[in-house]
């Protein structure tokens, strides 16, 4: 790797964490990883060349392993009893529905195939996003949906929660 390498790497390094830091600190949706990646991408507006070789990101997919290995434990295992048949119902219709959707935007939008579907798969947004640009697919737009659809969810869920347990409650009421 030359100097001038290794510069372009320490400087999309300390972008990243720039901007991941102050996305945490503003505690936005998965603020560390979309503030790194606008702010390396401001940083590329500006004639900048961002570099990371292809080793750096071979390591980043193990540590993402490891963190999503520390969730599992026997517990985890032990409670999968508990939820198997929710799971079974969860499970086919995210996918048949992620699957639908992402041939939907395959087809009719200007989307590669591991994009469109990547970005209608429910699941973590680091994680899809990198899966997205390891297979070839574009993960800055996989992130960018992802995002958005959690802010819509984060916003609407409670709204909708709330009119509807007030609808059931208010027949509850009304029924006893």
């Amino acid at each position: 790797m030359t100097y001038s390498n290794i510069a372009s790497v320490l400087i999309t390094l300390l972008a990243g964490t720039i901007g991941g830091l102050a996305a945490y600190r503003l505690r936005l949706p998965a603020g560390p990883m979309l503030g790194a990646m606008i702010m390396v991408g401001i940083v590329n507006c500006f004639g900048f060349e961002s570099f990371m070789p292809a080793q750096l990101r071979i390591g980043v997919q193990i540590l993402m392993g490891c963190i999503l290995g520390l969730r599992l434990n026997r517990e985890a295992f032990m409670d999968f009893k508990k939820v198997i048949k929710p799971v079974l119902i969860i499970v086919p219709s995210l996918v048949f529905f992620g699957l639908t959707t992402g041939f939907i935007l395959y087809k009719f939008f200007d989307l590669d195939v591991y994009t469109a579907f990547l970005s209608t798969t429910p699941g973590g947004m680091a994680e899809l996003s990198l899966l997205a640009a390891t297979l070839g697919g574009d993960g800055p737009s996989v992130a960018i949906l992802h995002t958005l659809r959690l802010i819509t969810v984060i916003s609407l869920t409670p709204v909708i929660l709330h009119f509807v347990t007030k609808r059931y409650n208010k027949n509850n009421e009304a029924g006893q």
